[in-house]
């Protein structure tokens, strides 16, 4: 019998990877042990287990099952086949139409018309255990927000710690200059981007600016010593879509060691913005 296999990891670090290749190891061995040839493995690394559409290597397996390409898969356990219920059941019928059995070895229990019920029971689970680690990890999120989590990456400063920047004194220049050509100049955030691209000013991270990334900047409260935070958060765990919050609830923290612009400039520059997109819109 022809035997595939199906492993997921959902971050790409180094322990992750490890773990990746013992399962590797582990269905080569299995295999060995009851008979079987093993015609491939299939893997998602540093993949979330909650949308089946995200999982390339998933849906090759499914594919290929339904080309008939093997006869048996192999999978640790539920929660490494999926996440999401619905999907769960999608996958397996699809298979289970091609005629392809899955086996969770975890469980010791083979995918049948008879068991289908109890490893929906399973899949159930594996989806409210993912949605309480979503609450876990928004509420540590929420909390970190509220002792004045600094962003990742934010032009004009370097990262000390989590809840620490201080003013890169080079790219406040620039931050200061975007400013200026906006509000004295008359020019628009494509024209700044342009006008940093032709000059040789890389971005953060070493890439060119766009409009978006101009905007974004004069709209950033912190080059004034604001930072806000706790202003969206995630309205599905499943999709990841996220929904603004009311400003009553959003976070707002003074650090006058980061200001770069004046309040003036960057009440000019909101009011400019909002002039223009209104003029848009008309």
């Amino acid at each position: 019998m022809r035997l595939a296999a199906y492993c997921r990891v959902s971050t790409d670090k180094a322990e992750q990877k490890l773990s990746l290749e013992n399962q590797r190891c582990f269905y080569k061995k299995y295999a060995e042990e009851n008979g079987l040839e093993l015609v491939r493995v299939y893997c998602d690394e540093g993949i979330s287990g909650k949308q089946m559409k995200n999982r390339a290597g998933f849906l090759e397996m499914i594919r290929d099952g339904e080309r008939g390409e093997f006869d048996l898969i192999a999978v640790k356990d539920v929660s490494r086949f999926a996440r999401n219920t619905c999907d769960f059941l999608s996958g397996i019928r699809r298979l289970k139409s091609a005629g392809v059995d899955v086996r969770f070895l975890g469980s010791n229990s083979a995918v049948s018309t008879d068991s289908e019920f109890i490893l929906t029971i399973y899949a159930a689970l594996a989806q409210q255990e993912s949605e309480n680690l979503s609450r876990r990890i928004i509420f540590g999120k929420t909390e970190t927000a509220r002792r004045g989590r600094m962003p990742r990456v934010v032009y004009g400063y370097d990262k000390v710690d989590n809840f620490t920047l201080k003013i890169n004194e080079h790219e406040a220049k620039v931050v200061c200059k975007a400013f200026e050509l906006y509000i004295y100049e008359n020019c628009s955030c494509s024209a700044i981007a342009d006008f940093f691209n032709k000059n040789g000013v890389s971005g953060k991270l070493g890439g060119l600016w766009t409009q978006k990334t101009i905007s974004r900047m004069l709209r950033n409260p912190i080059y004034i010593g604001l930072l806000i935070n706790h202003k969206t958060t995630t309205a599905d765990f499943l999709t990841g879509k996220r929904r603004e919050l009311p400003r009553e609830e959003w976070f707002c923290h003074s650090r006058p060691e980061l200001r770069i612009i004046s309040d003036e400039d960057f009440a000019l520059a909101g009011e400019i913005l909002k002039s223009r997109v209104s003029g848009r819109s008309r």
